[in-house]
C-alpha cells in the first residue's frame, strides 16, 4: 500500500496572484493596504501580472516591487484576459495558500494576520478552502457590508461542512485555495467562461476535483472590493456581451454540473451556485431599471436551450427550497416548470381577492403554452368569466410561463375544471407538493431552535453575561420607549379620528393629488369639474404646503390639505376614494399599514402620459382598481392578453381629465396666435450628476457638455435652417428643456433667435395650446401634442441606447416608426429636413400621421373628466361608463 505524498514545502504560507489590466489610478490604493497589513507583508508573497497593459500599470509596479525582490513578482504578458494572467500567476506562486485579488481592491489593515491566524488555528487537512468577508467600497470611500452573501459570515468565523449548510462562494478575490491542490488536480481558469463566472468555475471545478466539503469562513478578514460607479468595471458592462448568455452557461455553469454527474451526483451547493447566477439572468429581466435589456436578441435562442439543459441537472426540490436570496415566485416558477418541454397544466387555482361590493371572486393560475381548456360552475351551473386574460412572463424574447386572471361571480359553491380535470382552491401559491417535507418547511422550526440554544446564556451568571444582560436591556428599553410613543401618538389619532367633527368633515372622502411638491396635473383637473359639476361630493386635495401651486389653488378656493400632516392621516383614514396622476409608492401606499391597517379607498390611476411602452414591472404590483387610459391602442396592451396584470376590470379608456382644458385652450388659440416651433427634449437618466448625500439634489455632471445628448441639442437649437424656416413663416423657436437640464443652460450655446423658457414658470399646456410644430424624442408631450393635432417630429439619436435598461419603461406596444404621429429622424438634417416639410405644408401633419391621430384620440371631446368620475363611482357599484367610439377632430365641436 502506497502511502499519500507529502505535502509540498513552500516559501509562504499564503500568497496573492493579481490579474492587472489598466488599472493605474487605483494602484496607489492597493499598494498602501499592502503596505499597512499588520502581518509582516515580506512573509507575504504578490504576484503581478500585467495583461499588457496601455496604461501606467506596469510601471508602477515595477517601481514600488524594486527592493521588494524576495517576495513580490511583477511580470508581464501579451493581454490574453484576465483567466490567463492568473493561470500564469498560478505558475509563479510558491505558497500554501493562494488568493486571486482584484488590483483595483484594497485589503483591510489585519486580512492577511487574520487568514494565517485562521489557517494556524483550523487548517487542518480536511478544510479545502476559505472565504474572507468581502465588504463593499463605494464612491465616497464608504464601506458597506451589503454584498448578497454576506450572512454566512453573520455568526462569526467558523468551518461550515456544505454538505450540511451548502452556502456558496462566488469570488476568488476573497477565497484561499491550497496551492498543492490546484495543482495536482489541474484546476486552472477557464478563458471560454467569460465576461462573467469565471470565478464561480474555478471554485466549483476546485470543490469537485479536491472532495473537500469543509471551508473556513473568515468573518474577521475584511475584504474591500471596489464599486467603480463609473461604467469601467466588468460586472457593470457584461450584460450586452454575447458571452454572458451562451459561453458563461455552456462552459461555466453546465460544465459543473456534467463534471458532478460523471462523479456521482450534483451536491446542494453546487445547485445553489448555480441557481444563484442563473435565478439573477431572471431577476434582472424583471427588474424595472434592468442592465438585461441590453442582452443581444440574436444569443436567446441559444440561451434558452443552455437554460433548459442545466434545468434538467438540478432537482425540483432545490429550485423549491433555494433561500440564498429573495426570488420573486413568478421567477421561480418559471425555472421550475418553463422548460420541460412539455405543457404545464395547474395543479391548483389560487384564491387572489373577493370584491365585495361588485359581488365578484378573483382567481389565478400558472401555466404554460396554449391556454388550456376552463369550465366553471357557479351554484350548479355552467358560468363564464366576468373578466379573464392571460399574463405573459417574457424573459429574453420568449414567454416561460403565462398566469390566468378570472374574475367570476361571486357564489355558495363554485368548481373549476382546467383540461378535463377539477383543480382545488388555495388561499397562497403553493411551493411544494403536499405530499413533500422539505428544508423551506422546517426552516421556521429549525430557526426556533437555534434561538432557543443561542439564548442560553442567559442562564449562566458571569460579569460577562451580567453586562451583555444590562446592554440587552438598555436597547430593549429605548425600543419599548418608541414603541410606547407610537402607540401613545396612535391612541390620540384614534380618539380624535372618531370624534364627530372630523368624521363630519372627512367621512368618506374623494382625495386628489399630483405629486405631493406639484398639481397641474391629472387630478387637479379632475378636482376641479368634481367640485364644479358635483359639489356632493367631499372632495380633498393634497399637496405639500411649501410647493408653489399651493398659494395659486388656495386662492381659487380647492379645500387643501397639506401632505403629510395629521389632518393629512385623518382624511385618509376617512378616505372613499383615492386619485393621483403618480403611482409610486409614497401614493398608493401613504400610511403604514402595520401601524394604520389596510386602506379603505379604492385607488384611481389617472396616469401622467399616455402609456407607450411596457412598464408592466413597475406597475403590476400596484394597487389600482380603476386605471385610466387615452387611446384604444393603450388600453389593448394594458387590458389585454400580455405582460400586466390588469383585466378590463380596471382598465377604462376615459382620456385624462387635464385634455378637456387642454382642447378648449387650443380651441380659443386663433390660428395666428399659434406661432411656436417648440423644442422639448426628455431627460436621460445616466446623464445626472452625483447625489449629494442626503438630499435630492446632484452635482453637475462634468461629462455632461461631451454627451451626444448635449452635442445634438446644441447643434439643433443653432440650426441656421430652422431659424431661415421660423423667419420665412413668422414662427418663434422655443427650447423647453427638461428641468434637469437647466443648470446646464449656461454651458449651451444658444443663439439670440431661440428663447429659453422654463417649465417652473410657463404652464405647458398654454405653450402646447400655441406650438405650431413640436420636436421632442420619447417624451409623453408628443401624444399631448397629436392630440391636438401639433405636428410633431420624434428626434431620436439615440434610440439604442435609451432603450438599454436605465428606464422604467422598456419597448412596448408603440413603434415610433409604423405607430408615430410625425416622422423619425436620427440626426440634425433629418429634423430640419422634416420641419421644412411641415411648414411647406402651412404646418400639418402628413395625412398618414393624421390618420393615426384619428384613430387613436377617441376622447377629443371635453367629457372625460366625467368619464373618469362615472368609471370612480363605478367602483362603489355603479354602472360601467360607455367608452367612446369612432373618431374626433381635436378643433371640431365638442
Amino acid at each position: 500500500m502506497t502511502s499519500a505524498m507529502p505535502p509540498t514545502q513552500h516559501r509562504f504560507k499564503v500568497g496573492a496572484v493579481f490579474a492587472v489590466y489598466n488599472v493605474a489610478r487605483f494602484l496607489p490604493d492597493l499598494l498602501a493596504s499592502l503596505e499597512r497589513q499588520s502581518y509582516p507583508l515580506r512573509q507575504t508573497q504578490l504576484v503581478f501580472v500585467d495583461d499588457g497593459s496601455t496604461d501606467d500599470s506596469l510601471a508602477i509596479l515595477r517601481g514600488w516591487a524594486s527592493g521588494r525582490e524576495d517576495h513580490v513578482v511583477v511580470t508581464t504578458q501579451a493581454n490574453a484576459w484576465v483567466a490567463a494572467a492568473r493561470n500564469t500567476g498560478i505558475e509563479l506562486v510558491d505558497a500554501e495558500w493562494v488568493t486571486f485579488a482584484d488590483p483595483d481592491d484594497v485589503f483591510d489593515d489585519r486580512y492577511f494576520e487574520e487568514v494565517v491566524k485562521f489557517i494556524d488555528l483550523h487548517g487542518a487537512p480536511r478544510v479545502g478552502m476559505l472565504a474572507t468577508h468581502q465588504m463593499r467600497l463605494n464612491e465616497g470611500q464608504e464601506l458597506l457590508n451589503t454584498h448578497p452573501l454576506r450572512m454566512k459570515f453573520a455568526k462569526g468565523s467558523r468551518i461550515i461542512d456544505l454538505e450540511q449548510e451548502p452556502v456558496i462562494q462566488l469570488a476568488v478575490n476573497s477565497a484561499f485555495f491550497r496551492l498543492d491542490d490546484v495543482r495536482a488536480h489541474g484546476i486552472e481558469f477557464d478563458g471560454r467562461v467569460r465576461p462573467v463566472f469565471e470565478d464561480a468555475h474555478f471554485i466549483g471545478r476546485y470543490l469537485l476535483a479536491t472532495g473537500k466539503s469543509d471551508i473556513g469562513v473568515l468573518a474577521s478578514a475584511k475584504y474591500h472590493y471596489r464599486m467603480r460607479g463609473d461604467g469601467t468595471s466588468l460586472m457593470e458592462t457584461h450584460f450586452d456581451h454575447p458571452g454572458k448568455y451562451t459561453d458563461v452557461l455552456r462552459h461555466g455553469a453546465l460544465d459543473l454540473l456534467e463534471r458532478a454527474e460523471r462523479a456521482g451526483s450534483v451536491p446542494r451547493w453546487l445547485e445553489n451556485t448555480v441557481l444563484y447566477d442563473l435565478f439573477w439572468y431572471f431577476k434582472n429581466e424583471r427588474a424595472l431599471n434592468s442592465p438585461s435589456a441590453l442582452a443581444p436578441p440574436t444569443t436567446f435562442d441559444e440561451f434558452h436551450r443552455l437554460v433548459a439543459a442545466i434545468r434538467s441537472k438540478i432537482s425540483d426540490d432545490a429550485i423549491h427550497s433555494f433561500d440564498i436570496m429573495w426570488v420573486e415566485f413568478a421567477v421561480r416558477r418559471a425555472l421550475l416548470v418553463g422548460y420541460s418541454g412539455v405543457p404545464e397544466r395547474p395543479t391548483y387555482a389560487k384564491l387572489e381577492r373577493v370584491d365585495e361590493v361588485r359581488q365578484h371572486v378573483k382567481i389565478t393560475y400558472w401555466f404554460t403554452g396554449d391556454r388550456p381548456t376552463e369550465r366553471i360552475v357557479v351554484d350548479g351551473r355552467e358560468g363564464e368569466p366576468v373578466y379573464a386574460k392571460d399574463q405573459d412572463f417574457v424573459f429574453y424574447g420568449r414567454t416561460v410561463l403565462r398566469q390566468r386572471h378570472l374574475w367570476i361571480e361571486r357564489a355558495r359553491l363554485t368548481r373549476l375544471w382546467v383540461d378535463g380535470r377539477v383543480v382545488p382552491f388555495t388561499r397562497g401559491e403553493r411551493y411544494e407538493p403536499d405530499e413533500a417535507l422539505t428544508l423551506r418547511q422546517l426552516k421556521p422550526q429549525i430557526l426556533g431552535q437555534r434561538k432557543r440554544l443561542e439564548n442560553k446564556w442567559a442562564d449562566v451568571d458571569t460579569p460577562a453575561t451580567r453586562h451583555l444582560r444590562r446592554a440587552a436591556a438598555a436597547v430593549y428599553g429605548k425600543a419599548r420607549r418608541g414603541v410606547y410613543k407610537r402607540k401613545l401618538e396612535d391612541a390620540i389619532l384614534g380618539v380624535s379620528v372618531r370624534a364627530k367633527s372630523v368624521r363630519d368633515r372627512f367621512q368618506d372622502a374623494w382625495v386628489f393629488m399630483d405629486r405631493n411638491t406639484d398639481a397641474n396635473d391629472n387630478a387637479e383637473h379632475l378636482y376641479r369639474w368634481v367640485r364644479h359639476h358635483h359639489p356632493e361630493v367631499n372632495a380633498w386635495f393634497v399637496l405639500d404646503e411649501k410647493s408653489r401651486d399651493w398659494a395659486r389653488l388656495e386662492a381659487e378656493g380647492f379645500r387643501l390639505v397639506a401632505h403629510k400632516s395629521r389632518d393629512w392621516r385623518k382624511l385618509l383614514l376617512h378616505a372613499k376614494h383615492l386619485a393621483s396622476s403618480h403611482i409610486d409608492v409614497y401614493v398608493v401606499s401613504p400610511l403604514d399599514r402595520r401601524r394604520y391597517g389596510e386602506p379603505r379607498f379604492t385607488f384611481t390611476w389617472l396616469q401622467h402620459g399616455v402609456t407607450n411602452y411596457d412598464i408592466s414591472r413597475w406597475v403590476n404590483a400596484k394597487p389600482a382598481e380603476l386605471f385610466v387610459t387615452v387611446t384604444p391602442q393603450e388600453k389593448q396592451s394594458i387590458a389585454g392578453d400580455g405582460p400586466y396584470t390588469f383585466t378590463e376590470r380596471e382598465v377604462v379608456m376615459t382620456g385624462f381629465p387635464r385634455h378637456d382644458e387642454l382642447l378648449r385652450k387650443r380651441r380659443s388659440t386663433v390660428p395666428e396666435d399659434q406661432d411656436l416651433i417648440l423644442i422639448m427634449p426628455t431627460w436621460r437618466k445616466k446623464l445626472a450628476g452625483v447625489q449629494v448625500p442626503g438630499s435630492n439634489e446632484r452635482l453637475k455632471n462634468p461629462a455632461f457638455l461631451v454627451s451626444d445628448y448635449a452635442k445634438q441639442y446644441n447643434a439643433l437649437i443653432g440650426s441656421e435652417r430652422v431659424r431661415d424656416l421660423a423667419a420665412r413663416t413668422g414662427k418663434r423657436v422655443i427650447f423647453m428643456p427638461h428641468p434637469n437640464m437647466q443648470p446646464y443652460l449656461p454651458d449651451f450655446d444658444i443663439p439670440a433667435w431661440v428663447d429659453v423658457w422654463d417649465f417652473a414658470t410657463k404652464n405647458v399646456q398654454d405653450v402646447l395650446a400655441r406650438a405650431a410644430a413640436l420636436v421632442t424624442d420619447y417624451s409623453s408631450l408628443g401624444f399631448e401634442a397629436a392630440f391636438l393635432d401639433v405636428p410633431l417630429v420624434y428626434f431620436q439619436f439615440d434610440a439604442a441606447s435609451f432603450f438599454d435598461g436605465t428606464h422604467v419603461g422598456r419597448r412596448g406596444y408603440f413603434d415610433y416608426a409604423r405607430d408615430g404621429f410625425g416622422p423619425v429622424a436620427e440626426d440634425v438634417p433629418g429634423v430640419e429636413a422634416a420641419l421644412e416639410q411641415i411648414g411647406a405644408a402651412d404646418y400639418t401633419s402628413a395625412p398618414v400621421h393624421q390618420a393615426r391621430t384619428r384613430e387613436a384620440f377617441v376622447t377629443r371631446d371635453e367629457h372625460n373628466c366625467e368619464r373618469v368620475f362615472r368609471a370612480m363611482q363605478a367602483l362603489d357599484g355603479g354602472p360601467r361608463i360607455d367608452e367612446p367610439t369612432g373618431t374626433r377632430s381635436a378643433v371640431g365641436a365638442a
